[in-house]
């Protein structure tokens, strides 16, 4: 049930939902101001501004990490595309990727964690790449598959499940996306692991000129910040411990 409604409150409150909904309200003419307030908001965020503003307190403590004091490397998942060369969508490949170099450099076991909703699962396109880049480039790394999960909270819960079966250890590297960090750091200590963040697919421009029109590209960047801070809010009132 709880993870029914999170969905729905992603969908409808979260870009775009909430302005198809304003501008559905501003209809009436007494709301019509919602549709200057929706148009300032929607290009703020499509900005290099706005996505930066609200991306950079998400992802300024995990650059530069080289902390290798751990004993396994946990890759969490992040979309897959069946009919596609590469099986991982874009964002879950590029954690993957990392993941075994992470894991080949220092000759440690990789757990991928996440099944996802379809039924050609995240986890069988993790297994069709990571078959091909070991045919490609020759590396040989033990890997376990966690194929339950269907969140991050899951991701935790049945990782955990999984170390204990193996007899793992809960000292851990975790690779996900940049944005996502924050919020998988605070779930998996949660759940008793020593974490070790190792982030990529940084969204957050460095010393780049910034342009005010406004781009696609960074009104997703901007989605997936706003998503990640109302997951950290919902984690807050289920009594998990912010750091």
């Amino acid at each position: 049930m709880i993870y029914i409604l999170s969905k729905l409150f992603t969908y409808l409150i979260l870009p775009p939902g909430i302005f198809i909904i304003l501008l559905i309200l501003a209809a009436f003419k007494k709301l019509k101001t919602l549709f200057l307030i929706s148009g300032l908001l929607f290009y703020f965020i499509s900005t290099d501004y706005g996505a930066n503003l609200l991306n950079k307190p998400l992802e300024k403590d995990y650059k530069n990490q080289k902390n290798i004091n751990y004993e396994s490397v946990v890759v969490l998942s992040g979309g897959s595309n069946k009919n596609d060369t590469i099986k991982t969508a874009p964002d879950a490949f590029k954690r993957l990727v990392y993941g075994l170099k992470i894991a080949s450099t220092h000759h440690l076991p990789l757990i991928f964690t996440g099944r996802g909703l379809n039924d050609y699962t995240e986890t069988d396109a993790a297994k069709e790449d990571i078959n091909n880049l070991k045919k490609a480039f020759n590396f040989n790394i033990k890997v376990y598959y966690e194929n339950k999960a269907k969140d991050t909270v899951e991701n935790a819960k049945f990782t955990k499940k999984l170390i204990r079966k193996n007899g793992l250890s809960n000292n851990i590297c975790l690779v996900t996306s940049a944005y996502h960090m924050k919020r998988s750091e605070i779930i998996f200590k949660h759940f008793g692991f020593k974490v070790t963040p190792m982030a990529t697919g940084f969204n957050v421009k460095e010393n780049q000129n910034f342009s005010l029109f406004p781009k696609e590209e960074n009104f997703h960047k901007s989605y997936q910040a706003i998503h990640e801070y109302f997951g950290i809010l919902s984690l807050l009132l289920r009594g998990y411990k912010i750091n």
